[in-house]
């Protein structure tokens, strides 16, 4: 939209252009009625994007102007495929007055905490990436979880880096000097990604954010974080303030995430092996097979240990002495996921009432979670043999009945009503009983109610009109009305106040004062119902941290019984850790290829896999279509499973733990940077030979297919 057109004669143009210059780079939703009006430039973006009509609004002294609308009850889904595409958007709300100001929400795809706009089971994290010399300092945040971390990474691992956290924005306040590599990794990702306005913040800047954040102590809370990291933490932490109006309350303090516990795994090479998405659909995936989750946090655990496995083989060989027991106690499993099954997601619960934006139901989930919690406790302790980790778990667990959690679990089984509202703006959500002077004041509304509704009655007697009413309207408040033809009968004591064509109303001195009285009452009400959820909210919030280790005990819960039950519905078998550099996997089968066939009444031929310190290589050979690929995932999906701690499809699997894992399936041009696709092609291969280890596990596919032969 060109500056003459916004500038037109039209009010709404004008105030329209306002909008967008309070929020330069974002897409615009402005609320006229039922609709949001998308205009000018941004209105074919999201005609584009969305599939929308692309018309035009009309003016009387300026240019047309493109449009398209989106209708209000469509909203949050709309804008949720918006902030999935990389777009940041601006939702400019009617006045809640007439003539006032009209709200305005800045939504980008990592600072969302709506939960109409994300999904359930998928983080939703921003992520600064801050370059100095040959490293780069990462910090990440999911304000919907509240969930906060940091991570050093060579420039030749900010691929796993960036796999690893899974963001759904990033922003970069400082570049590597003489260095492609992060914006190769960045590309490579798939995510979207813009420099960060304010830059890299300085040692003052940075201080001062953190301490706002975390308190003047925040030295000894992020103790051991380094220069980098503790930069990029303030610039997230400003970058937040600047687009939601606010810091965290409460924040969790960040985890700093050590860099080599994990597999190193980019996003191409998960992209490859089809882990997290697959460009077949959603239902061809690892995760899709695998996930037997029952609440959103496992789901999203499960999520972040697909893309970072575990390459402890003490940390291996516990979560998979807790998914055997569970798949051999099947009747201890499935009480396990019934007392998950109906558990609400608190810890995004806890990121809207931190962030200002939760209300009644969010102190409900929290309530709810807290019971749940308990009941799980109690199935694990309750059973004989129960192993040392799953033990652990019980007991954090059972902290939710104890000391501060239990209190304010009791507290808010007291303080909510069975059904509430979304929001706590219009009250009536609080039991009575939780507050003596809420229970007064309802108790003269209820008093002040019964006195007006006792008036028709009377009033309908002395002046002999059976038809009369006390009735209540936005317009006019309280009043008596009676049809048109009887007015004549009531006497001076009633004052006109509204003449229609078949009923006239009317007021008096004692239901105006009455009114008054009700109206008072009931505003008094209001406020003291919004200061018990403040009071609530902010109980809540003083023990975040133990809110979200429960929650973190459920998740780890829910993950190893989903493990357990999708190897007990699949089969599958418990593989073996070694040690040593060995990789034998015997009658091994693809996880998601069979049970596709198997859906097609076709049977999956096993294959065996055997590789150690004298065989290190294989290759294959063979005609299209002969399963060349599908054997080489295979082989890598059964390795990436066994160190999440899953059972894989095999007979048997010995497997020496794996560094990092290296693919090289399919490539295409890398436009952006001028690269064909045997350039990717060989980039990529040399990124494998210079930065595999012995422990690393690598598969090529046709490489050099990308050019033709001589």
């Amino acid at each position: 939209m060109t500056a003459a057109t916004a500038m037109g004669p039209s009010p709404m143009m004008q105030a329209y252009a306002g909008v967008r210059a309070a929020a330069p780079g974002h897409l615009v939703l402005y609320r006229v009625g039922e609709f949001y009006e998308v205009l000018g430039d941004d209105a074919a973006v999201v005609s584009r994007a969305l599939g929308l009509q692309l018309t035009r609004r009309r003016q009387k002294d300026a240019p047309d102007v493109p449009m398209c609308g989106i209708p209000a009850g469509s909203a949050d889904g709309m804008v949720a495929r918006l902030l999935a595409a990389g777009h940041k958007v601006a939702i400019s709300e009617q006045p809640p007055e007439p003539g006032g100001e009209r709200p305005l929400r800045l939504l980008t795809p990592g600072t969302t905490v709506d939960d109409a706009v994300l999904a359930a089971g998928r983080p939703n994290i921003l992520a600064v990436a801050l370059a100095v010399g040959q490293s780069v300092g990462f910090a990440f945040v999911d304000l919907s979880t509240g969930e906060t971390g940091t991570l050093m990474a060579s420039l030749d691992g900010c691929g796993p880096a960036l796999a690893r956290i899974s963001p759904a924005e990033v922003l970069v306040a400082c570049w590597p000097e003489g260095s492609e590599a992060l914006a190769v990794a960045l590309r490579s990702q798939g995510t979207p990604f813009s420099d960060l306005p304010a830059g890299a913040p300085d040692v003052a800047t940075t201080a001062a954010a953190l301490a706002a954040a975390y308190g003047e102590q925040w030295q000894e809370a992020l103790q051991g974080f380094s220069p980098p990291e503790l930069a990029a933490l303030a610039a997230l932490l400003l970058h937040i303030r600047s687009i939601t109006g606010r810091l965290p309350e409460a924040p969790l303090l960040p985890r700093r995430v050590p860099f080599g516990d994990t597999l190193e795994i980019d996003a191409p090479t998960l992209r490859g092996l089809e882990v997290l998405s697959s460009a077949s659909g959603a239902g061809g995936t690892l995760l899709t097979v695998i996930d037997r989750t029952v609440t959103s946090a496992g789901a999203r655990l499960l999520t972040r240990q697909l893309a970072a496995p575990q390459t402890s083989p003490e940390t291996i060989r516990r979560r998979l002495a807790m998914v055997r027991f569970l798949v051999g106690t099947p009747k201890v499993r499935v009480g396990c996921r019934e007392a998950l099954s109906s558990m609400p997601d608190a810890l995004r619960a806890c990121g809207r009432l931190a962030m200002g934006s939760g209300g009644p139901r969010d102190l409900a989930a929290i309530r709810d979670v807290l019971r749940q919690a308990t009941e799980a406790a109690a199935i694990l302790t309750g059973t004989p043999d129960t192993p040392v980790p799953l033990a652990a778990t019980a007991r954090e667990l059972a902290a939710a009945g104890q000391g501060a959690c239990g209190e304010l679990a009791a507290t808010l089984a007291r303080a909510l009503v069975l059904v509430l509202p979304a929001s706590a703006e219009a009250g009536g959500f609080i039991a009575e009983g939780h507050s003596r002077d809420l229970d007064e004041v309802r108790r003269e509304v209820t008093s002040h109610t019964a006195a007006i509704e006792a008036l028709q009655s009377r009033y309908a007697a002395e002046t002999g009109v059976k038809a009369l009413r006390v009735r209540a309207n936005n317009a006019i408040g309280w009043h008596v009305e009676v049809p048109a033809g009887q007015a004549a009968a009531l006497g001076s004591t009633f004052v006109l106040r509204q003449g229609l064509a078949s009923t006239t109303r009317f007021t008096t001195s004692e239901l105006d004062g009455l009114a008054l009285a009700l109206e008072a009452a009931s505003e008094r009400a209001v406020r003291l119902e919004r200061a018990a959820f403040e009071d609530l909210r902010r109980r809540a919030l003083t023990i975040r941290a133990e809110l979200a280790r429960v929650c973190h005990a459920a998740a780890a819960l829910d993950l190893v019984c989903g493990l357990a039950q999708a190897a007990a519905e699949y089969l599958w078998s418990e593989p073996e850790l070694d040690e040593g550099a060995v990789l034998a996997i015997e009658d091994g089968r693809h996880p998601m290829a069979e049970p596709l066939l198997e859906g097609q009444g076709r049977t999956f031929e096993p294959n065996g896999c055997h590789m150690d310190e004298g065989r290190r290589l294989w290759l294959l050979t063979g005609p299209n279509m002969a399963g060349k690929s599908t054997f080489l995932r295979q082989v890598a999906l059964i390795v990436l499973m066994a160190q999440i701690g899953s059972f894989v499809p095999a007979r048997r699997a010995r497997i020496g733990v794996v560094d990092k894992l290296f693919s090289r399936i399919g490539a295409s041009d890398d436009l952006a940077a001028g690269r064909s696709t045997f350039m990717v092609e060989m980039l990529e291969t040399a990124a494998i030979l210079n930065q595999a280890t012995p422990r690393s596990l690598v598969i090529l596919d046709e490489v050099g297919r990308g050019t033709s032969t001589p």
